[in-house]
């Protein structure tokens, strides 16, 4: 039982790791969309108002 252990409580922290990454990068992807979403509203409002 000494040699399975370090390797499942390893194997588990990289999972861990592997999932928060991932986590990170599509909060990050959806964060970049909804800003474009935003600038692109918010230059139409300015063309309707200068125009």
């Amino acid at each position: 039982m000494t040699m399975p252990s370090p390797i499942l409580t390893s194997a588990v922290v990289l999972a861990v790791a592997a999932a928060l990454a991932l986590r990170s990068m599509v909060v990050n992807a959806g964060r970049r969309s909804l800003i474009r979403v935003r600038s692109e509203q918010n230059r139409r409002a300015n063309t309707k108002t200068q125009g």
